[in-house]
């Protein structure tokens, strides 16, 4: 009989954060409109320049769809992501955001 180690959760983790997360998906998993909704761009915008920390001005330079967003926005954009699911399971709904 084989034992099967199952892998453990902070290896797991480790191996998505290896993982990219294109502009685009970050945004449909974050922004809270749909695609369709006038002002979507600009939401998604606003979004990325809070994950990345870069300027609205240089992420709207990117292309319709984020196309030429440099190489290590989609590794930033990973680890924002998993911030953001740990955020929403671990901080009360009440919890000061400022």
């Amino acid at each position: 009989m084989i034992d099967i180690i199952r892998p453990r959760a902070e290896y797991r983790i480790n191996a998505l954060n290896e993982k990219p997360l294109e502009p685009m998906e970050y945004c449909k998993k974050w922004v809270n409109m749909s695609p369709d909704n006038r002002g979507y761009r600009k939401a998604c915008i606003a979004a990325l320049a809070e994950a990345t920390g870069l300027s609205p001005r240089t992420i709207g330079n990117w292309g319709s769809n984020f196309e030429k967003r440099p190489n290590y926005v989609a590794h930033i954009l990973r680890m924002a992501d998993m911030l953001n699911q740990i955020k929403k399971i671990v901080l009360p709904p009440d919890f000061p955001q400022q």
